[in-house]
């Protein structure tokens, strides 16, 4: 899938592909300003004005969505958690109602049973007092509060994907543990996929089965979990793990996202530079499942042999 501004020669999302399996949850990583949320926008059919498919396809279940997400229609098997989902609620309407259109919409109840239903979907995500608390306005829930309407909305789609933006940003560590633990209780009741974007590794390491790492718009690498974690391969996957841990390499750290880069976006601040990464890096396999972008993969290979 390639994204970039009507105008602009430079994509802002530049050949990003990978999958997501039923009952699968896949973290896709990177820092602020990788591209995390405008592929999630992508996938959604939610680009910004201006912003524009450029190529390649979405496909669930071998069904292209492609010319229905670029024109703004979301299909009902996908469903997104937004990063503040007080500001993705609507202010103007009771949370129950909003649980409720949403049932009506994708499971065509009628209004006594979508009123009936919502209520025991906010009791099944952890509301205490389900009655009381669909009748209240967003601005009268808290964020973990707010968050759970979400994932009770999402139990509603019967979703076949669903995308959580950060879905635990400003949540403390006792409501973010809750958040997962409804999240990973979705996928084992729905057997959907789960796209999971964060920055937050620890929060990978805990969720994720598998890992896509996102950087200036493009993958640099993808890999089981552990895998990752153990043997991470792409200079870029090293230098995130190594920031957590300690002080990095301030060539690393002194430099943007340079969109107009024609290869590898991670180059000019790369300490393993070299002059093939002026051209857009391949994937290659360097283990079961584990993919790396990166030319230093295709000179060790060549050494190799």
């Amino acid at each position: 899938m390639t994204v970039g501004v009507a105008g602009d020669p430079h994509p802002l999302l530049r050949e990003v592909a990978f999958d997501v399996e039923a009952g699968e949850i896949v973290g896709l990583v990177g820092e602020s300003g990788s591209g995390k949320t405008m592929t999630s926008l992508a996938l959604m059919g939610l680009l910004p004005a201006g912003i524009e498919f450029r190529g390649g396809s979405v496909r669930l279940e071998g069904r292209d969505l492609t010319d229905d997400l670029s024109c703004g229609r979301t299909p009902r098997e996908i469903t997104m958690i937004f990063q503040h989902p007080r500001g993705a609620l609507n202010p103007t309407m009771r949370v129950g109602k909003q649980v409720a259109r949403v049932l009506r919409i994708n499971q065509g109840l009628s209004a006594a049973e979508a009123k009936e239903r919502s209520v025991e979907l906010l009791s099944r995500v952890g509301i205490p007092g389900a009655d009381r608390v669909a009748r209240a306005y967003p601005h009268q829930l808290s964020g973990g509060m707010c968050q759970r309407v979400m994932i009770a909305m999402a139990l509603g789609c019967r979703p076949k994907v669903l995308i959580a933006d950060e879905p635990t940003t400003a949540l403390d560590v006792t409501i973010q543990a809750q958040i997962f633990d409804l999240i990973r209780g979705l996928v084992a009741e729905t057997s959907c996929g789960v796209l999971f974007i964060t920055h937050d590794l620890a929060a990978v390491a805990e969720m994720c089965d598998r890992v896509v790492v996102l950087y200036g718009g493009q993958v640099m690498e993808q890999a089981p979990t552990v895998d990752l974690f153990e043997d991470p391969r792409h200079p870029y996957t090293r230098y995130l793990l190594e920031s957590v841990e300690r002080e990095v390499d301030p060539r690393a750290e002194e430099k943007d996202v340079d969109f107009g880069l024609p290869g590898c976006r991670f180059a000019h601040r790369c300490a393993e530079a070299f002059d093939r990464c002026v051209d857009f890096p391949p994937g290659v396999e360097v283990g079961d499942g584990h993919v790396s972008a990166c030319f230093r993969h295709l000179e060790e290979n060549s050494v190799a042999s």
